[in-house]
C-alpha cells in the first residue's frame, strides 16, 4: 500500500511538471501583447490573439451576422446548434422592464460538414433576456426570466411556431444573475440555476399549452430548481447559490460559481434536508480551490491581454492615494483576480487526453481567459487545484474576447460562446464619467469557438432523431456524455415499455464503463422498470460511483418497506469509499427499522468530524434521536452540537420516557458531575428550548430524572461561581444555568456581573440572562450597566432587546432619567422605534424622536452644507471605524454585513452618498432589508436574512453575527421594511464630520 501511494505521488508530480512546463511553452508562444486595447476585430483576427495549452487549438464555429451577442447554447439530437442571443444586455444591470432590443435563439446548421455553422436562422424571437436552453421532445425549453417557456417547430420550417409558458416567478431583479444553465441530467429531471435570485416559480401550462390548475408556489429563496417537464407542476427546489453557471460531472456531483467564486461544489441536497425540519444547516455549497498560489476565491489568473484605460485610470489613483495600504492587493491592481466566473463546465467529452480530461473549465470574461481546475476528492467533497502554473488553459491578448458560457459538443469538443463586447460590467459596477465615455449597449457582434485536441479528427454529425431503440441503448455506452444523456433523453421522451428491460438490466450489470452502468440503472428507473434486483445488484457494484448512485436509486424501495433493499443498505456501513457511506448516511432516513440507528451511530463514530457527513448524518436521525444520544453521551470527545441538535429533535417528538432513560442512564453519577456532564445536560436543555418545551417540563416533580436535574443545576451553580476553578471550566457551567429556575439562577448571574470577574465570564452570564425567562432579567442587567466595558456593554444591549418584557423596562429607565438612551448603539434605538410591539414603539418615539424632526430630506438638505467644506480623510477613516464597521467593510476595517461599499462608492456622487448616509431608507434593496423573528420561547432576533434552506434561516446583524433558525421555532417573521443602518446620524455627526466622513469615502473609490 505505502508502494502504490508512493507511485502515485509519483505520478501526480510528473503530471504537475509536465502541464507546467506546457505553460511555459504557452508563453513563450504567446502572441505579442499590445501597448492598448486591440478594439473590434474581425474573427479571423481574433483567431490569433488567442493563447491556449499545447495540445490544443481553438477553432471558429460561427460569427456575426451568423450570430450576435451569444450567451448560452444547446445540441439537439441531430446537431443542430441553438444559440441563446441577449443583445439587449446590459439594460441598466436589472432584468426589469422591455429590452431595448428583442432577444432571440437561433438555430445553427454545419450542413457541409465542414465544422463551421454556416446556416444560420432565428428559431424563435420576441424574448426579453434569455439566459438558458435546453432540448425536449422535438422543441426548446428557454430560460426567459420570469418566464420558463416551451417552443416548438410544428411545419418544419425551421422556426417555432409553437410557444408556451411551462412557468414564471423567476426573479428579474439582476441581469447578470437570471435564470439559467438548464440542462437534462441522468436523475431525468432538468436542472437549472435561479441565479440568485429570490423567485417563486408556479406552473402556468403543460408542453400542449393548457393551463395548471391550482398550481403550487414554489419558493426558491436563491436555490437552484430541477423539473419534470412532462409532469406539469413537477418542480422543486435543489441546493444551488451560483450566479450564472451550473455543471455536473459524470457521477452526479454538481458544481457552480458566483462572479468572484470560480468553483463551489454543491455539497448537501436540498430534498434531504427538506426531510427533517428540526436541522439547522446555514452551508450547503463549499468553496473548493485549495489556496495554494492566490488559487482561492478571487483567484489569480494569468491575463495576457493590456488593462482597458479605465482600469489603469482607477488603480493609479487608488495606489496613489493617501489610503492605500487599506485597499487589499486585489484592489491595487486593474485586473488579474477572478471578477466575472461564469459558464462552468466540467469536461465530459471523452475526447481530451489526461489531465485535461474532466476538469472544470470556467469562463472569466473580465480577463479574457478561461481558467481550468483538476478536481481531487476530498471526503464527500473535492479540492480544486490549478493545473495550470503560470498561464490558463486560453487566454486572449484581444480585450474584446468574452467567453461567458461552455458546453460539451457531440464531437467532444468544448463550444464556447463569446459575447464580444468592449465591456462586459454592467453600469451599476462603473463610475459614471467611465460610463459616458462608452458604449456598453450592444455592437451586433459574437462569435462561437470550439476547442479540440490538436491533431483530432472531426466525428460525423449526429442523426439521432432516426435512431431506433436499440441504438440509442447501445449508446449508453458512449465515452461522451453528449450521447449518453441525448440517447438516455430520448428514450424516456419515447417510453417505449416494458422490451428494453432485459436488454438494459444486461447493460446495467455487465458493461466494462461504470459512468454507463448509472445511466442504464437511471434509465430504468425512468421508464418504471427498475426493479428491486436491479438495486440490491448495484449496490453491490464493484464500482464506488455506482454504488452511490444505487443508493439514491434505492429510496423509493425503502420507502415501500423492501426488506431486500434494507439489508443491502445497511450492509453499506463498513464500506471503504467516504463518499458511498455519505450517501448511506442519506439514504438511512429513509428506514425507520432499529437497525438504520445503528447503522447511524457507527458513521457518526467514523465520520462525524467530517461537517458534511455529520449533516448527512443529521438529516437521517429524526426517528433515532433517542438512541444517538444515549450512545454519544458516553463519547471521551463529547460533540456538543450534535447532542444539542439531536435534543431538539427528541423534544419535537414528545418523548418523555425516553428522556426519563436518558437522564437516568447518561448522567449516572450525579453527586459528582463533571464539566463534560454539565456540557451535556446544556445541550439536550437548549435543543429542548429550541423547540419551545423546557427540558424541566418534561420530567414530574419526584421523577429521578427530575432529581437529576436539580443536582446538575446545583452543580452548575457551584462551577460558575468558583473563582479557584479554571475559567475554561465555569464558562461550560454557566450555558446551564439559562435553563435553572430564575430564583435560582438570577442571584448567580447577578453575581457573575460584578466587574471583578473576567470580561468573558460576564459575557457568558450576558448570554445566559438572554435566554432566561423573567421579568427581572433587565433590571439585573441594568444594575451592573455604569460598570459594563465597551465590550461587555454590546452583550448587554443583545440581552435586553432578546425579550419585548425587556424593553419594557428599559423604557421605564430612559423616562425615569436612570439611563441615558445616547448610551445604546444608534441601531438599537433604531429598534425601539421601528418595534412591533405598538406600545413600545410609541414610547420610543415620543423619547426618542423629541429632539429633532424625522423629515429626511428637510435634514439631507440641510446637510448639503457640508459637501463644500474642505474633508479631513484621516479624521473621517476614524468615524467610519467608529460608526459604520460594524456593519460596513472597506478594505481591512470593518465587518461585511450591509452592501458592497466598493460597488457602491463607484455609482455615487457626493450628493447621493450624503443621503444614503442620513436618509439610509429611501432605497433599500430587498437583500439588506431588516427582519424581526420570534421564536416560540419569546425570543426575538433582528438581522438581513444571508441564507435560507428547506428547514432553516440564518440572520446576520452587526459585527457579522449570525443566528440560525429552524423554520420550525418561528412564531413571527416581518420584514421592517428598512435597512439594517439606522436613521439619525445627524445627532452624532457635525456638518464638518459628514465632510470629513464623505472626503474618506471619496477617496476609497480611487
Amino acid at each position: 500500500m505505502r508502494w502504490r501511494a508512493w507511485m502515485t505521488a509519483l505520478l501526480v508530480s510528473v503530471m504537475w511538471a509536465s502541464v507546467w512546463a506546457a505553460c511555459a511553452m504557452v508563453f513563450a508562444q504567446k502572441p505579442a501583447k499590445p501597448d492598448k486595447p486591440l478594439g473590434p476585430l474581425s474573427p479571423r483576427e481574433e483567431l490569433a490573439t488567442f493563447a491556449i495549452v499545447p495540445g490544443f487549438r481553438v477553432e471558429l464555429v460561427a460569427a456575426e451576422p451568423e450570430v450576435i451577442d451569444p450567451v448560452a447554447m444547446t445540441f439537439d439530437e441531430d446537431g443542430r446548434l441553438f444559440v441563446v442571443e441577449m443583445p439587449g444586455y446590459p439594460n441598466g444591470g436589472v432584468g426589469i422592464g422591455k429590452p431595448v432590443i428583442a432577444g432571440r435563439v437561433r438555430m445553427l446548421e454545419d450542413r457541409d460538414g465542414d465544422g463551421y455553422f454556416e446556416t444560420s436562422r432565428v428559431f424563435v424571437d420576441d424574448l426579453r433576456f434569455p439566459t438558458g436552453v435546453t432540448v425536449w421532445r422535438g422543441g426548446l425549453i428557454i430560460a426567459n426570466a420570469p418566464d420558463l417557456i416551451y417552443c416548438r417547430d410544428n411545419d418544419g420550417d425551421g422556426r417555432a411556431d409553437f410557444r408556451t409558458v411551462l412557468y414564471t416567478g423567476f426573479g428579474i431583479r439582476n441581469i447578470q444573475q437570471l435564470a439559467n444553465s438548464l440542462q437534462f441530467h441522468f436523475d431525468n429531471w432538468i436542472h437549472g440555476c435561479n441565479g440568485a435570485s429570490d423567485s417563486e416559480v408556479r406552473a402556468v401550462r403543460d408542453l400542449a399549452g393548457h393551463a395548471v390548475q391550482n398550481a403550487a408556489i414554489v419558493p426558491l429563496h436563491a436555490r437552484h430548481f430541477r423539473f419534470r417537464p412532462d409532469e406539469p407542476g413537477k418542480c422543486e427546489p435543489t441546493s444551488g447559490g451560483g450566479q450564472y453557471g451550473l455543471t455536473c460531472d459524470d457521477y452526479g456531483r454538481w458544481f457552480t460559481c458566483t462572479n468572484s467564486q470560480h468553483i463551489r461544489h454543491i455539497v448537501l441536497p436540498d430534498g434531504y434536508l427538506r426531510r427533517n425540519p428540526y436541522l439547522r444547516v446555514s452551508v450547503v455549497t463549499w468553496d473548493i480551490p485549495d489556496g495554494e498560489m492566490e488559487h482561492t476565491a478571487a483567484a489569480r489568473v494569468h491575463r495576457i491581454s493590456p488593462y482597458e484605460p479605465w482600469r489603469l485610470e482607477r488603480t493609479k489613483m487608488r495606489q496613489e492615494g493617501p489610503t492605500a495600504t487599506r485597499f487589499p492587493k486585489t484592489e491595487l491592481v486593474p485586473g488579474g483576480y477572478v471578477t466575472s466566473a461564469c459558464g462552468i463546465l466540467v469536461e465530459r467529452g471523452g475526447r481530451f487526453p489526461p489531465p485535461h480530461a474532466g476538469c472544470v473549465y470556467v469562463c472569466d470574461p473580465a480577463n479574457n481567459v478561461i481558467h481550468r481546475d483538476l478536481l481531487v476528492p476530498n471526503g464527500p467533497t473535492f479540492t480544486a487545484k490549478r493545473l495550470d502554473r503560470d498561464c490558463e488553459f486560453l487566454a486572449s491578448v484581444d480585450t474584446w474576447f468574452r467567453p461567458v458560457f461552455l458546453c460539451q459538443g457531440p464531437d467532444g469538443s468544448i463550444y464556447v460562446a463569446d459575447f464580444y463586447r468592449e465591456i462586459i460590467e454592467t453600469p451599476l459596477s462603473l463610475p459614471e464619467e467611465i460610463k459616458s465615455r462608452y458604449n456598453l449597449e450592444s455592437r451586433n457582434r459574437g462569435r462561437i469557438w470550439r476547442i479540440v485536441p490538436q491533431d483530432d479528427q472531426r466525428p460525423q454529425r449526429p442523426r439521432l432523431s432516426r435512431a431506433g431503440n436499440e441504438q440509442l441503448m447501445a449508446l449508453l455506452e458512449h465515452p461522451n456524455a453528449w450521447y449518453r444523456l441525448t440517447a438516455q433523453r430520448l428514450l424516456i421522451e419515447r417510453k417505449p415499455g416494458t422490451q428494453l428491460r432485459t436488454p438494459l438490466v444486461r447493460l446495467a450489470r455487465q458493461s466494462p464503463r461504470d459512468t454507463s452502468r448509472i445511466h442504464a440503472l437511471w434509465t430504468l428507473a425512468g421508464l418504471g422498470l427498475l426493479r428491486t434486483e436491479d438495486v440490491t445488484a448495484a449496490l453491490r457494484d464493484p464500482s464506488p460511483y455506482v454504488r452511490e448512485q444505487a443508493l439514491v436509486l434505492a429510496e423509493p424501495f425503502l420507502q415501500q418497506g423492501e426488506r431486500p433493499v434494507m439489508e443491502a443498505v445497511l450492509s453499506l456501513v463498513n464500506d471503504p469509499a467516504e463518499r458511498v457511506r455519505f450517501q448511506l448516511a442519506f439514504a438511512l432516513g429513509y428506514i425507520h427499522d432499529a437497525a438504520a440507528g445503528d447503522a447511524l451511530l457507527q458513521l457518526l463514530r467514523r465520520d462525524s468530524t467530517n461537517r458534511w457527513t455529520q449533516t448527512a448524518i443529521l438529516s437521517s436521525a429524526l426517528p433515532h434521536a433517542a438512541r444517538l444520544i444515549e450512545a454519544l453521551a458516553s463519547e471521551p470527545n463529547l460533540p456538543i452540537d450534535v447532542l444539542t441538535t439531536l435534543a431538539g429533535m427528541l423534544a419535537a417528538q414528545h418523548k418523555r420516557d425516553a428522556l426519563e432513560t436518558l437522564m437516568a442512564r447518561l448522567l449516572a453519577n450525579p453527586s459528582k458531575p463533571g464539566v463534560a456532564q454539565l456540557r451535556f445536560a446544556a445541550s439536550l436543555a437548549q435543543g429542548f428550548a429550541r423547540q419551545g418545551k423546557p427540558l424541566i417540563t418534561m420530567l414530574p416533580p419526584g421523577s429521578p430524572g427530575h432529581q437529576i436535574w436539580t443536582q446538575l443545576l446545583q452543580a452548575a451553580r457551584h462551577y460558575a461561581t468558583s473563582a479557584q476553578k479554571p475559567v475554561t471550566e465555569r464558562l461550560a457551567a454557566i450555558p446551564l444555568l439559562a435553563f435553572d429556575e430564575p430564583t435560582h439562577a438570577l442571584p448567580v448571574l447577578r453575581e457573575l456581573l460584578q466587574p471583578q470577574q473576567p470580561p468573558e465570564i460576564q459575557t457568558a452570564a450576558l448570554q445566559a440572562l438572554a435566554s432566561l425567562a423573567s421579568p427581572q432579567v433587565a433590571r439585573v442587567v441594568l444594575e451592573s450597566w455604569p460598570t459594563f466595558s465597551p465590550t461587555v456593554r454590546r452583550t448587554a444591549q443583545e440581552t435586553l432587546f432578546a425579550r419585548a418584557e425587556n424593553l419594557t423596562v428599559l423604557m421605564d429607565a430612559f423616562e425615569k432619567g436612570e439611563l441615558r438612551p445616547q448610551d445604546f448603539d444608534l441601531v438599537y434605538r433604531q429598534q425601539l422605534v421601528q418595534h412591533p410591539a405598538a406600545a413600545i414603539r410609541a414610547r420610543a418615539r415620543k423619547l426618542l424622536e423629541q429632539g429633532g424632526s424625522m423629515d429626511r430630506n428637510r435634514m439631507v438638505a440641510e446637510y448639503k452644507a457640508a459637501l463644500q467644506l474642505k474633508g479631513n480623510t484621516e479624521h473621517g477613516r476614524e468615524l467610519f471605524a467608529k460608526h459604520c464597521a460594524v456593519c460596513h467593510r472597506l478594505g481591512q476595517i470593518g465587518t461585511e454585513v450591509g452592501p458592497d461599499l466598493l460597488a457602491t462608492l463607484k455609482t455615487k456622487t457626493p450628493e447621493g452618498l450624503l443621503a444614503d448616509i442620513l436618509d439610509p431608507n429611501r432605497e433599500v434593496d430587498n437583500r439588506y432589508l431588516n427582519y424581526i423573528v420570534a421564536d416560540r420561547s419569546g425570543r426575538v432576533y433582528t438581522g438581513i436574512i444571508v441564507a435560507e434552506t428547506a428547514t432553516a434561516i440564518t440572520l446576520r446583524r452587526s459585527e457579522g453575527m449570525q443566528d440560525t433558525l429552524l423554520r420550525s421555532e418561528i412564531e413571527q417573521i416581518q420584514a421592517t421594511g428598512k435597512s439594517l443602518m439606522p436613521e439619525g446620524f445627524e445627532k452624532q455627526l457635525s456638518l464638518q464630520d459628514v465632510a470629513d466622513l464623505l472626503a474618506w469615502l471619496q477617496s476609497c473609490n480611487r
